[in-house]
């Protein structure tokens, strides 16, 4: 007799996935990984108590250096410029955006250092680090509703309004001269934009009638983001415990031309992170 049994028990670390387009090896990761210019990663540990750990490629020499001890999520961990610091929002998320705060964070990569870089008034998170290492881009969510995105300047903790839209998961490219992020538009629907850091430029990516969001950047200034364009696969929204049963890794230049996907599992796949081959090597 041959049956079917799930199970939500995560993946370990680096799991090797099954990969659609040879050009990519596919592996496991837990939830926001980010990597460092010497090549540490760091996570949000979402399947234990939304801490943020860091270890090295391979998944050695993992350590939490923000344990977020069950009073709030630590979501997006990003890198400085140098290396030597890592930015994340901690805080509430979801429907408690709207009445409980969170905050940008800045923690020293062995764990020591921990400090607020913004207060407490608004709901502050999701950043993402200017390879300049002057400045971080966040969104922000007031009691009004969504504020937007805004530029954090790191020297005077200054704060440049960048958009008022209903705007989300920032990421500044490698060049700094982008920014892409997710917008809801009309009717609901979710889409990838790009704008400038001075507000100019804004361009929209995608415009299929499906969701498309959690854009970031390849080193080499590709996007990849999540899209639900090929809608619920097979059985999967059958599962009452599943959390988003659609979404599919895809690929496209900067300016939104060549589009094709990357990943057709019947789960969401997201949040995805290029790790250039050099790097694994020299792991």
């Amino acid at each position: 007799m041959v049956y079917e049994k799930t199970s939500y028990k995560p993946l370990e670390q680096n799991t090797p996935l099954y990969s659609w387009d040879p050009s990519y090896e596919c592996r496991f990761t837990e939830t926001f990984p980010a990597i460092s210019h010497d090549g540490k990663l760091a996570v949000t540990e979402q399947f234990k108590t939304s801490s943020v750990a860091v270890m090295n490629i391979d998944g050695s020499e993992r350590r939490v250096v923000f344990d977020a001890a069950g009073k709030g999520l630590a979501f997006q961990p990003c890198w400085s410029a140098d290396g030597a610091t890592i930015y994340f929002g901690y805080g509430f998320w979801f429907e408690n955006r709207a009445t409980s705060p969170a905050r940008i964070m800045r923690i020293n990569r062995d764990g020591t250092g921990l400090e607020a870089m913004t207060e407490a008034t608004h709901n502050a998170g999701f950043p993402s680090c200017a390879p300049d290492g002057k400045r971080l881009v966040f969104r922000l969510w007031t009691e009004q509703g969504a504020g937007g995105l805004r530029i954090l300047n790191l020297a005077d903790r200054s704060v440049q309004v960048l958009t008022t839209g209903f705007d989300n998961l920032p990421a500044w490219s490698p060049d700094g001269s982008l920014i892409t992020f997710t917008r809801r538009v009309a009717g609901g629907n979710f889409d990838i934009f790009t704008i400038r850091p001075d507000g100019s430029n804004l361009r929209r990516l995608t415009t299929s009638p499906c969701n498309d969001a959690h854009s970031v950047w390849t080193p080499d200034g590709h996007i990849m983001w999540t899209s639900g364009y090929y809608g619920f696969k097979d059985e999967s929204a059958l599962y009452d415990n599943n959390f988003q049963p659609y979404g599919q890794i895809w690929s496209m230049n900067a300016d939104g031309s060549d589009k094709h996907v990357l990943t057709d599992s019947l789960w969401e796949d997201g949040e995805p992170l290029w790790i250039p081959s050099s790097m694994l090597r020299r792991a």
